[in-house]
């Protein structure tokens, strides 16, 4: 019984302090990324490529995953929506060249594609969404 006492009492002067060292730590860090996506070039004549990249927090083997980002958010993620460079010349070379953008948008699920003349179209399309 005194031991039951003794367990209690000191439960209740511990309980403050650690409600309040949590109170202090701040909102808890997610696991995973708001936004983890795949994205693959496919051209007819040549190798597939793919890659990851994660945004909100930026980061994965992206090259360029901080511009990326920076431009797939206006769109929600929709790289079909973004503004073509001006100033990009390309060749008329036909290689259709398949542009794949899959996973998780701030939590949503997305599935994007589209076919371009060839690689050089989707890099002036996209500017560094695709240029990995």
């Amino acid at each position: 019984m005194a031991r039951t006492r003794l367990l209690f009492a000191s439960l209740a002067l511990v309980a403050p302090l650690l409600t309040a060292a949590t109170a202090q730590a701040g909102p808890l860090v997610p696991l995973l990324p708001a936004t983890g996506l795949v994205l693959s070039l496919e051209p007819e004549m040549g190798g597939a490529r793919t890659t990851q990249l994660n945004c909100h927090p930026t980061g994965g083997p992206h090259k360029h995953a901080r511009q990326a980002c920076d431009a797939l958010t206006p769109v929600e993620g929709d790289f079909r929506e973004l503004e073509p460079t001006a100033d990009a010349m390309c060749t008329m070379e036909l290689n259709p060249t398949k542009a794949t953008l899959r996973g998780k948008w701030r939590d949503k699920r997305i599935d994007f594609q589209q076919v371009y003349s060839n690689p050089c179209v989707v890099r002036a399309s996209t500017g560094k969404v695709f240029d990995f």
